[in-house]
């Protein structure tokens, strides 16, 4: 299904970004305000932020960590996220 004009509109505004970006984020099932958030938490790679969402790691969540743009760059993978979720013996859990 193609998005109307009225959502493109709608979703880049939320973005602050093309209509191509746009069409991303919506034919992943991002709503314009999960989509705003996830970029305010430095979130640009829609595949990548679908991982976050399928391992329920929320904007706030990736925000409060600090890690949104080093995530979708490949710079910190999954597995280290979720280590902050579920730490290793000795580690201090990040409470979430």
């Amino acid at each position: 299904m193609n998005p109307s004009p009225r959502d493109l509109a709608e979703m880049s505004a939320a973005i602050e970004g093309t209509e191509v970006a746009a069409r991303q984020w919506l034919k992943a099932g991002f709503s314009p305000g999960d989509a705003a958030a996830y970029v305010r938490a430095g979130c640009f790679d829609v595949d990548r932020t679908e991982e976050l969402r399928r391992v329920h790691i929320t904007p706030s969540q990736i925000a409060a960590l600090g890690l949104g743009w080093d995530f979708c760059a490949g710079k910190v993978s999954l597995a280290e996220l979720l280590d902050f979720r579920m730490p290793q013996a000795g580690k201090t859990p990040m409470l979430w």
